[in-house]
């Protein structure tokens, strides 16, 4: 049974843009939507999941029952890189029954509507996600820490990101990363009574397998041991 007042989105609420290249710049999905209720209804509010992502419609719009509108949802790439889930949120309304403000005294709902896909990230991105170069093929996200105050036996852990580059054809198929790809590794610290109190630089390594070779890597944690 439908509401009174209820915006649907015609076809799909979600919607994937693919496989999308930073470079290329911001890209966009119309949505249509449906008033398929019995009442006249407003958007009251419109909120994006973050900065990057925009709403664009008619705001002064009202849709009476069986209106339909179109909301265009765009999704700025830059400074990102892979999988994303955008968001963007209409809070709306019926008219009936207005209150001296104007506005419908009905409870607002909400319609969702959605953008994933996969964003290939340009090359300054890259570095500027990845700054700690050990190879031509590998770069870290980092290779410090600061872990702050800790106590004796506390353990904390932290993720280094790894990208590993590859040699990609010269001409790479559209929409293909080549060979990059990037890997979590969890690296743990216990502050041992060993260590004893006070400030400690203590490295950690990790080995970072890359094809058929393996590489062993310092991560720095700076603690402050009670």
């Amino acid at each position: 049974m439908l509401l009174a007042d209820s915006l649907i989105v015609i076809g799909l609420a979600t919607a994937s843009l693919g496989t999308i290249h930073e470079a290329d710049g911001p890209v966009d999905h119309t949505f249509c939507l449906r008033n398929a209720g019995s009442d006249t209804v407003a958007v009251r509010q419109a909120y994006a999941s973050c900065g990057c992502t925009t709403l664009h419609f008619d705001r002064a719009r009202r849709l009476a029952p069986a209106d339909t509108m179109n909301v265009v949802l765009c999704f700025n790439p830059r400074g990102k890189g892979g999988d994303f889930e955008e968001t963007g949120t209409l809070v709306y309304g019926s008219l009936a029954g207005h209150d001296a403000g104007g506005q419908g005294t009905a409870a607002p709902r909400q319609v969702r509507l959605v953008l994933t896909g996969h964003c290939i990230s340009s090359e300054e991105t890259l570095l500027r996600q990845f700054p700690v170069r050990i190879s031509d093929a590998i770069r870290l996200s980092a290779n410090r820490f600061d872990l702050g105050y800790m106590r004796t036996g506390e353990r904390r852990e932290r993720t280094v990101v790894v990208l590993h580059r590859g040699t990609p054809a010269p001409q790479p198929a559209a929409g293909t990363t080549g060979a990059d790809r990037q890997e979590r590794i969890a690296v743990t610290f216990t502050a041992t009574n060993e260590l004893g109190s006070g400030l400690h630089h203590v490295s950690v390594p990790i080995t970072i397998a890359h094809g058929a070779d393996s590489v062993s890597v310092p991560i720095t944690f700076d603690v402050i041991i009670k």
